[in-house]
């Protein structure tokens, strides 16, 4: 009786430790499609592959524009309208020069033997012709008499790869959707040419993201080529559809190209571009650099106190450009693009 009962616990421990380790493989093939909504579960697969080869997609922007001040006198009073008709050198008390610079990230739409044509943000390539600062203080219109002009002498644009770079040159910008299309010329600059890999993604629909939807953004920020992962936070968040999501901004990522999966990453589709970090700005007391020795490296200062204004980013919020709003203006500019061999064909609208 004995005997039994202990081959009988046996049996029973020997069942229990099968039943702790027995695993069940699940590969991505037996997972379900979410069509026509984006994947909301992180991938169980390998997609290194699948990144790698959009990231040969994207290159590395910079856009440099050099301007000469000019002080206004004080005794004049004349709004930007008529600041922008004048010759400021005759107005001012005091000039110099200073230089504005900003970078970004860029899609390879297309390209022939001549020419490639790549997608961008508007506000890493744009400087204006003319910037005005306005006189403030007690009695005088708020952003009315213009203190300062500022006119552009010259603006350089460069395109960066690995192995080398070259000008290029703004075709078509739209401010209001931060969308711009920039030309590098091949015929000059030929070994550029070679670096440049058209987008092979299918343009998707970001309507179709919801909250938890996984991206994944790649880009240049800070001159690096990246990809980091996100989720949507806040789908379809105005009429263009654009969207936020909480993967990482740092400057330099503007025009990176943004993907997800509706399949649960056997594929991916293009759905949007980031465009913009959140920034919170601050007001820091700092001395008159113009009265300070620059030769000492602690000094006495009992000069004028001044405002400076810091903008600092938020990490961990990526405002995107939609689908929706770089599908109208591709559309918009299908003269532009006709003569290129593209990777890629505007979806139809359903």
């Amino acid at each position: 009786m004995k005997r039994s009962v202990w081959w009988l616990l046996i049996a029973l421990f020997i069942g229990l430790g099968a039943g702790c380790t027995q695993t069940y493989e699940v590969t991505v093939d037996d997972l379900p499609e979410t069509d026509p909504f984006y994947t909301s579960g992180y991938p169980i697969a390998d997609v290194s592959d699948q990144i790698e080869s959009i990231q040969q997609s994207i290159i590395r922007i910079t856009s440099t524009a050099r301007y000469r001040v000019y002080l206004i006198e004080d005794g004049i009073n004349m709004t930007s309208a008529e600041a922008d008709t004048i010759n400021p050198a005759e107005f001012a008390m005091d000039q110099t020069t200073v230089e504005e610079s900003s970078a970004g990230s860029a899609i390879v739409m297309g390209k022939t033997a001549d020419r490639a044509m790549l997608l961008t943000c508007a506000h890493t390539v744009e400087f204006p012709e003319r910037v005005f600062s306005f006189k403030a203080g007690p009695g005088i219109p708020e952003n009315t008499y213009v203190r300062t002009i500022a006119v552009k002498q010259n603006h350089v644009n460069m395109a960066l790869t690995d192995r080398t770079l070259a000008p290029y040159s703004l075709v078509q910008e739209d401010r209001i959707r931060d969308l711009a299309l920039i030309q590098i010329n091949l015929r000059d600059f030929e070994q550029i040419g070679e670096d440049l890999n058209p987008l092979k993604v299918p343009m998707g629909y970001s309507e179709n993201l919801r909250s938890g939807s996984v991206i994944y953004v790649m880009g240049y920020p800070k001159g690096f080529e990246t990809v980091t992962r996100g989720i949507v936070t806040q789908a379809n968040r105005n009429d263009r559809a654009d969207f936020l999501t909480d993967a990482l901004y740092n400057r330099g990522i503007s025009g990176g190209i943004i993907v997800a999966s509706k399949d649960n990453f056997k594929t991916f589709d293009w759905v949007g571009m980031s465009n913009a970090g959140i920034a919170t700005r601050e007001f820091y007391l700092v001395p008159d650099e113009q009265q300070l020795d620059p030769d000492l490296s602690y000094q006495f200062y009992d000069g004028s106190i001044m405002a400076k204004e810091i903008a600092s980013l938020d990490y961990g919020l990526t405002q995107a450009i939609s689908t929706r709003s770089i599908r109208e203006f591709l559309d918009q500019n299908r003269s532009v693009l006709r003569s290129l061999d593209r990777s890629y064909r505007l979806p139809q609208d359903n």
